[in-house]
């Protein structure tokens, strides 16, 4: 696993969320960070994306460093039936329709081994799913990001091609709640200011939802 910085607040939030799925200046020198509620920060796992290649299910290969034409790609990882996945597909689906037409590049990841295409396709029209869904059939791309769990998002900067958040789109669906609304939009805030020409401090926060097994983790 790789090295983060926790504070007692955060060794006991970690606590919770072990088991897969269990309930529980000027603008453009302006910096956004963002502390969760729970006053979470860790570092980065990853400050910057590596180039790559993969497949979405139906066969198209997207490469990263080609969408060089985004102001920002959003990268979500996906795991088949996840229940917190499912729940924030609406979520999801409302990011996409505020951002894609604003230059905003939206990706699935599904690196589950015994995840197949004919299986994600599935869900992806039961659940109206308008994401590209690529496979990491060998887990080689998305294990050294240090993503752990489905719904885990990447945001990238296509000009450094350093990550800028990662961490739960937003706080509406965690283990065993539900609300409304969310309290917090992590996502939207840092797309927001990417748009705006505001620098961006890069901050993560922990995702609940399924864990990913990764086999090189043993999990």
């Amino acid at each position: 696993m790789l090295s983060r910085i926790f504070t007692a607040t955060a060794t006991a939030a970690l606590a919770i969320g072990i088991t897969a799925c269990s309930p529980a200046a000027p603008p453009e020198a302006a910096a956004i960070s963002i502390d969760t509620a729970e006053n979470v920060k860790l570092t980065l796992p990853l400050a910057k994306m590596a180039n790559f290649k993969l497949k979405d299910i139906t066969g198209k290969q997207v490469e990263l460093y080609k969408m060089t034409d985004a102001k920002a790609i959003v990268i979500s990882m996906h795991t088949k039936g996840c229940p917190i996945g499912q729940q924030l597909n609406p979520d999801f689906h409302a990011l996409q329709a505020k951002y894609e037409a604003k230059g905003i590049k939206f990706l699935l990841i599904n690196p589950n081994t015994h995840d197949t295409p004919e299986m994600i396709a599935k869900e992806a029209k039961d659940f109206g799913i308008t994401m590209p869904i690529l496979k990491d059939t060998d887990q080689s791309v998305t294990e050294p990001w240090g993503v752990e769990r489905a719904t885990e998002t990447l945001i990238v900067e296509p000009k450094t091609w350093k990550i800028l958040y990662q961490g739960p789109i937003n706080d509406r669906v965690t283990f065993g709640r539900a609300k409304a609304k969310p309290d917090n939009d992590f996502a939207s805030v840092t797309l927001d200011a990417v748009l705006a020409g505001k620098a961006v401090t890069p901050s993560y926060h922990m995702t609940d939802g399924c864990i990913i097994s990764y086999d090189k983790r043993g999990h």
